[in-house]
């Protein structure tokens, strides 16, 4: 019963840092975050060049998904 508390807190505690691109204003405050090396960072690089969320306001605007 202890081993299953800790499995379940464990998966709680990570989908808490779950960051995605839309939590940010500006590419300013993505690549803070990113160059901080906070919890869950890498998600937003997705296509690891070092520059996070090149699609928010401010960023290189390469590589951006295609708006429906």
């Amino acid at each position: 019963m202890k081993y299953l508390f800790i499995a379940l807190l464990t998966c709680f505690a990570s989908t808490a840092y779950a960051v995605k691109c839309a939590d940010f204003k500006t590419h300013k405050e993505a690549q803070a975050y990113f160059n901080a090396k906070k919890p869950g960072y890498k998600r937003l690089d997705r296509d690891k060049d070092g520059s996070a969320c090149d699609c928010l306001p401010g960023g290189n605007g390469t590589k951006c998904p295609k708006k429906k």
